[in-house]
């Protein structure tokens, strides 16, 4: 029988294992004192067995999933044309931003600010230069990307109209030559010979 992992949203995963002296469960760390810190019971209570290991692995796995997200099933063009979208959206409130700076905030800014607390004449120290203001600089980065998602969005559409026509023509290609070897209605021998010359006739034009 185990605790509960989580106590609460904020309160670490604890171990939750059977003490083996007493009653209670065990409150170390989830993984203590293994190569699975955070997650699977302690090395106390199996966490460094073979299959304690395991269980932690798993565990922590789907604790980075759940953060940074899981599996999703899409289909490749719907992925791409979908990064076009949103890396559009990006360009249009980045540029949105820099609308909203004065000319000058887009070519001088502050680039360093030390705080002198435990000098003779305490205060803080400003430097300002000639630099991009940082919305430019990533206006400037999303557009690229903008271009080069753009660009193979077309090379994917391009490419996949040119399979798509080419087996188009392959299945009425392969419907033209049943009709046809059917109303010749050839012989026995005759149909023996359409596996070498028709694919040989074939690749001559290919």
């Amino acid at each position: 029988m185990e605790a509960t992992q989580n106590g609460g949203s904020h309160e670490k995963p604890k171990c939750g294992g059977k003490k083996h002296q007493g009653e209670g469960f065990c409150a170390k760390p989830a993984g203590w004192g293994t190569n699975h810190a955070g997650a699977g019971k302690c090395r106390l209570h199996g966490g460094s067995t073979k299959q304690g290991v395991r269980r932690g692995q798993i565990e922590l796995a789907a604790k980075a999933m759940a953060t940074y997200g899981s599996p999703v099933d899409i289909d490749p063009v719907e992925a791409l044309l979908g990064e076009v979208h949103r890396t559009a959206g990006h360009v249009a409130w980045l540029q949105s931003r820099i609308e909203a700076l004065t000319s000058d905030e887009l070519i001088w800014g502050k680039t360093e600010t030390v705080d002198k607390t435990a000098t003779e004449y305490p205060g803080t120290d400003t430097t300002e230069q000639a630099v991009p203001h940082a919305w430019l600089k990533l206006y400037q980065q999303e557009r690229s990307h903008l271009v080069s998602v753009c660009k193979t969005a077309i090379a994917a559409g391009i490419e996949a109209r040119r399979v798509k026509l080419a087996e188009d023509q392959g299945s009425l290609m392969v419907e033209v030559i049943r009709g046809i070897l059917g109303d010749l209605r050839l012989s026995v021998e005759q149909q023996a010979l359409v596996a070498d010359v028709v694919p040989r006739r074939l690749r001559m034009v290919a």
